[in-house]
This record gives C-alpha cells, sequence and structure tokens, in this order.
C-alpha cells in the first residue's frame, strides 16, 4: 500500500516538473535574409527567414503565422498559413516564408530616378505567430523593420 502510494507522489511530481519547465513562451528572434527576386516580367518573390526559440524542455507547435509586409509603408502581401510545425525544445528553428507580389503592388515606389536602382528599401513586417505547448499556448506579436534591394 505504501509502495503504490509513494508511485503516486513520484509521478505526480513528475508531473508538475514537467509543466513547470514548460510553460515558457516561445519566443521570436527575428526574421532576416530578405531577398526580391523578380520571378516574371511582372512578378516578384519576396523571400526571409523567421527564427523562433523554443526555451521549453519539450517542443511546441507552431499552429499559425500571419504576417503582413510593407515595403516603404506601401502595403504589398500578406503570408497567412495554419502549419501546425512542431520546434524542438532549447532549439531554435528557422521557417522560410516566400509571397508573391506584381510590380503594379510597387509601382508608385519607383520613379524615373535612376538613383532608386539597387538601393535598399524599406521592409516593415506586423502580423502574429501563434503557438501551443504542453501548459497552453499564446500568440507572439510581429512587429520589425529590415531593408530589401529590389530592382524594377
Amino acid at each position: 500500500m505504501n509502495f503504490r502510494k509513494s508511485g503516486l507522489v513520484i509521478a505526480g511530481l513528475l508531473l508538475v516538473a514537467l509543466l513547470l519547465l514548460n510553460r515558457k513562451d516561445v519566443q521570436l528572434l527575428s526574421q532576416t535574409e530578405f531577398v526580391a527576386t523578380k520571378i516574371t516580367a511582372s512578378g516578384y518573390e519576396l523571400k526571409s527567414v523567421l527564427h523562433l526559440k523554443n526555451p521549453n524542455l519539450l517542443s511546441s507547435t507552431i499552429n499559425s503565422i500571419n504576417e503582413k509586409l510593407y515595403i516603404n509603408d506601401l502595403y504589398v502581401g500578406e503570408f497567412s498559413n495554419e502549419i501546425q510545425e512542431g520546434i524542438p525544445g532549447l532549439k531554435e528553428t528557422a521557417f522560410p516564408l516566400n509571397i508573391r507580389f506584381t510590380t503594379d503592388d510597387i509601382k508608385s515606389i519607383f520613379s524615373n530616378d535612376s538613383t532608386l536602382l539597387n538601393i535598399p528599401f524599406r521592409i516593415t513586417v506586423k502580423g502574429e505567430i501563434t503557438f501551443s505547448n504542453l501548459s497552453g499556448g499564446g500568440k507572439i506579436s510581429v512587429n520589425q523593420t529590415d531593408s530589401v534591394i529590389i530592382t524594377p
């Protein structure tokens, strides 16, 4: 009888320890490596890499990534994906993100001024990332600014 009670107490303590070691939020480290590549005569593909860190002992799941992208404060597109991707505990994970847009979406950025060729434009990313782990889940707000070179 005492052996059974002590086994239940140990199992309960292990469960509490797992919950305490897995309640931290997933962290957004950065979104970097923005590259705009011309893919057609009238279209571009904007690539970037999203870096997340899971500080928990066990893995967490990235449920969705919803981001709006702006180039020089001009809306160019949205990345919205329910990915349900697991990320290992105590590690950094990178997700490649791609969106496509047309030259019409960014026409007002360019003018006849040749000094705008091959200069970096300001890119702003706003949105949220949802995640879940053993003790619940949460949302990460995304609000970052970087630069990207776009050749007309």
